[in-house]
């Protein structure tokens, strides 16, 4: 599945954020190397946020944003 293969070009990973199938745009942004700058914007989708910030290619210092900022949002 291309939600799980590394070599997976980052226009491809940025464009099935996108697709209607909420459960290909989690398994995206699961995905080992997301565009960074999607990656936070889907920070923001309640249905993907769970997902993006498990993920350990998130930017170290946005993951301290969240952390810092868990009960409020930061964007």
């Amino acid at each position: 599945m291309t939600a799980r293969e590394p070599r997976t070009g980052p226009d491809v990973v940025e464009g099935l954020t996108r697709d209607p199938d909420p459960e290909v745009r989690a398994a995206l942004a699961r995905h080992p190397n997301p565009p960074a700058r999607r990656l936070t914007e889907l920070l923001v989708d309640p249905e993907l946020a769970h997902a993006v910030a498990a993920n350990p290619a998130l930017d170290q210092r946005t993951a301290d944003r969240l952390v810092r900022t868990h009960d409020h949002s930061p964007w």
